[in-house]
């Protein structure tokens, strides 16, 4: 009988099915996967890598006039939602946000609820001008789009009698 390799005999290990030293081993490599999977699970779970509990953030200027909700981690592409909690001016009939013009060339805005009544460009911001109803003290506004940015975009909103708010959101591929 020719040895082909220096390793101890183990005649009772494979007579009866049993490698301790290999057991052992692929153990550890399940209770590993096991614990790898479950950490990704959990993650997900908690929205750290899409929607979920942690994925979405709230922030509202110091007046409060202008508050948003929105996913400071987007990914190229993927439809995504600006969500606006407005002041409306005592007995106004309309409510006026001023946006950056990035809101609508980087981050792909494809609708906004409701419809603005008009428009007004200047320099880089867009006005746009929402009717309410007589007597509505806030209006929810959302803008939905598809990020065609990657890396970092700053964006600014405000009303016209309020403060500006800034957030930044951040693109991957």
């Amino acid at each position: 009988m020719q040895i082909i390799h220096d390793d101890p005999p183990m005649p009772r290990e494979i007579a009866g099915g049993f490698y301790p030293a290999f057991e052992n081993g692929w153990r550890r490599a399940e209770l590993a996967g096991r614990f790898a999977m479950l950490a990704f699970v959990l993650v997900c779970a908690l929205g750290l890598l899409g929607h979920g509990p942690f994925s979405e953030r709230e922030l509202a200027n110091t007046d409060h006039s202008i508050a948003i909700r929105y996913e400071p981690v987007v990914r190229f592409g993927a439809p995504t939602i600006i969500r606006f909690d407005t002041k409306v001016p005592p007995g106004g009939d309309k409510v006026a946000v001023t946006i950056a013009k990035d809101l609508v060339d980087q981050f792909g805005l494809e609708s906004i609820t409701p419809r603005p009544g008009t428009w007004e460009i200047a320099g880089g911001n867009i006005r746009l001008v929402f009717p309410v109803q007589a007597g509505e003290s806030h209006a929810l506004i959302r803008f939905t789009g598809s990020p065609a940015f990657h890396g970092s975009v700053n964006l600014t909103a405000k009303l016209d009698a309020g403060e500006t708010l800034s957030w930044s959101q951040y693109a991957v591929p």
